[in-house]
């Protein structure tokens, strides 16, 4: 009888677990509808925007969106981290909207004052940028509408904290087409260029906030505690350092392009960063999918983990740097569809942005150990030692060679910070790499990325029937050397439609051999 009570315990336990699971995809995939209706939406107004705009242009726009995004992350204080777990510590409702009351309060007033503080120095930061003060009002719409921004975001964070992706979600795709909507009206029609651009972009923010505070409106109350608020800063404030490395690590190479080569390679390289986004949102989407299975594995099978975490590492090679491949091959194709020539230039950057984001993308395993040996200050520590290389390389060799050394530098710090956290990692809880079919993908992956921007130039026919060879030429590559096999289709099959049980999932890592 016992046996039974913990048999349908277990059962229930299961379906429990399933049905939460199910419920966090589910909320996931709208979370992740909204960042790729943002995203889709920039990606289609960019054959608009180039047409409209120089690569000089494109550069200016970059370059201070990248200033004042580091501002940015000041004036958030580690807010988003901070309100959510003060937030699901609050026990009352009552507590919760003296929690989001005080924090919003403070956040806006903090960033106002700020962006006040700044507004006077907006031709001091144009003639420190550019050597004019002609773009001085591009510094002072970016500055306007970052405050904005600040609260629209955290008003997004307070709907997550609410489970509410839906309305999430509808809010996210409305802001995305109403900032487009508006800065392709004022580049387009009104035809003002940057400032039509930038404008729009305020405009936006400006009608949203409303919006969006009433969407909140039964959290927020005429309540202020400074006693909560020193809690809340003594959480958030840690945080800032973190949030600047990584500014530094993946923005910076654009300030420094602008001040020691040209706008126009910063032009460039934006345009590059901009079409491998597509690339850095996939990963996202495999890291949302991912966590959730690689704890449950870890926790549930800890004796299939390491070969199971092996075997992921092997996929995410794979599957990145196939795409780095295919991008790196096809970028000439791309911005001819989604430029004009005077951005073709930027081909030559997207096949090494492709490689860093497939290093990139490995950190999901190699950051492993540290996260369950709890060492997380390792991830701050290793992130600045990546950001100041980053920025170093990025001082010494852009004046020689502009954007590309930019890519490169890029991509050798994504390699340096996966190589860290693996070696730290593996003495913390060690993962069975497959090293050999690694090395395999690796090589080959890096070769072909590498090699596709010296392949001869032909009739756009002729190009595409080569360069689709060529690729396949890749994946035959990778199997005749067996670091994938017909076998391997069934274990990522096997992962995406998520099964009942992690069983079979953990056992893909002895599929192969036992096959």
């Amino acid at each position: 009888m016992n046996d039974t009570r913990d048999n349908t315990s277990a059962n229930d336990q299961g379906r429990l677990t399933g049905g939460s699971f199910r419920h966090i995809f589910k909320d996931m995939a709208l979370y992740g509808t909204g960042d790729l209706v943002f995203k889709a939406t920039s990606f289609f107004a960019i054959p608009i925007y180039t047409r409209f705009l120089t690569p000089g242009d494109y550069g200016v726009w970059s370059f201070v969106v990248t200033a004042v995004g580091l501002l940015g992350g000041v004036l958030i204080l580690g807010g988003d981290s901070a309100f959510s777990l003060f937030f699901f510590e609050a026990r009352t409702e009552t507590e919760k909207q003296r929690v989001t009351s005080t924090w919003f309060g403070f956040l806006f007033a903090w960033s106002v004052a700020v962006i006040v503080l700044c507004l006077p120095f907006v031709s001091v930061f144009s003639t420190w940028s550019f050597s004019t003060r002609d773009h001085a009002i591009l510094f002072a719409l970016a500055l306007m509408t970052a405050p904005l921004s600040l609260i629209n975001a955290m008003c997004g964070q307070a709907l997550r904290s609410q489970f509410q992706p839906r309305l999430f979600l509808a809010l996210s795709v409305c802001s995305a087409l109403l900032s487009i909507g508006f800065s392709l009206w004022g580049v387009v029609v009104l035809k003002l260029g940057l400032r039509g651009l930038m404008g729009g972009a305020l405009l936006a923010s400006s009608l949203m906030l409303p919006v969006r505070l009433w969407t909140i409106r039964g959290l927020l109350r005429p309540i202020f505690s400074a006693c909560l608020l020193r809690r809340l800063l003594a959480f958030g404030i840690p945080l800032v350092p973190s949030s600047l490395a990584y500014w530094v690590f993946g923005m910076s190479d654009r300030i420094v392009l602008g001040k020691l080569s040209t706008l126009d390679q910063v032009g460039l390289y934006t345009l590059a960063v901009q079409i491998t986004g597509i690339l850095t949102l996939i990963t996202g989407a495999w890291g949302q999918a991912w966590s959730p299975h690689a704890v449950k594995v870890y926790i549930e099978q800890p004796t299939a983990a390491p070969a199971f975490f092996g075997r992921a590492m092997t996929y995410i090679l794979f599957g990145f740097g196939f795409l780095s491949v295919v991008f790196g091959t096809f970028a000439k194709e791309v911005l001819v569809v989604f430029s004009t020539p005077s951005f073709y230039p930027a081909a030559s950057a997207i096949g090494p942005l492709g490689l860093g984001i497939v290093a990139y993308a490995s950190t999901q395993v190699t950051a492993t150990g540290i996260s369950f040996a709890k060492k997380t200050t390792y991830f701050a520590v290793v992130s600045w030692i990546a950001a100041l290389m980053n920025l170093g390389l990025n001082v010494l060799l852009i004046p020689k060679w502009g954007m590309m050394a930019a890519c490169w530098t890029t991509t050798a710090s994504y390699l340096f910070l996966t190589v860290i956290y693996l070696v730290l990692s593996q003495k913390m809880w060690a993962v069975a790499y497959e090293k050999k079919r690694a090395y395999i993908i690796i090589g080959a992956t890096f070769s072909f990325t590498v090699f596709a921007s010296h392949l001869p130039e032909l009739p756009l026919v002729f190009s595409l029937l080569m360069k689709t060879l060529y690729v396949a030429v890749f994946l035959g590559l990778v199997f005749a050397s067996k670091a994938l096999d017909r076998r391997e289709w069934h274990g990522i099959l096997a992962f995406i439609q998520h099964r009942k049980t992690m069983k079979p999932m953990a056992s893909w890592a002895c599929d192969r051999d036992s096959g």
